[in-house]
């Protein structure tokens, strides 16, 4: 068992879903900073067990259409996209 942040997935999926419509680049160093602001203005979600992962991820899969995830991760590519570290 391990403690994950079940929110990390979401975010990342939402990097991907806004790569498809909007272009940013999406190297490793870019996609961590987008993901770590993210991670920082979204309350993190933990899971310890497989059956708390399962019922979590079926909870986020809504969540993840949720207008504020995208938001505040748009919010933050648009930050990297001002002051790029690579």
């Amino acid at each position: 068992m391990e403690l994950k942040n079940l929110m990390e997935m979401v975010v990342s999926q939402s990097i991907d879903d806004i790569k498809k419509y909007y272009e940013f680049c999406n190297c490793p160093q870019c996609r961590l900073d987008i993901s770590a602001i993210a991670l920082n203005k979204i309350s993190p979600r933990y899971v310890v067990s497989s059956k708390g992962d399962s019922y979590g991820r079926a909870e986020l899969l809504a969540m993840q259409k949720d207008l504020d995830v995208l938001s505040v991760v748009l919010d933050s590519i648009k930050l990297v996209q001002k002051k790029p570290r690579h």
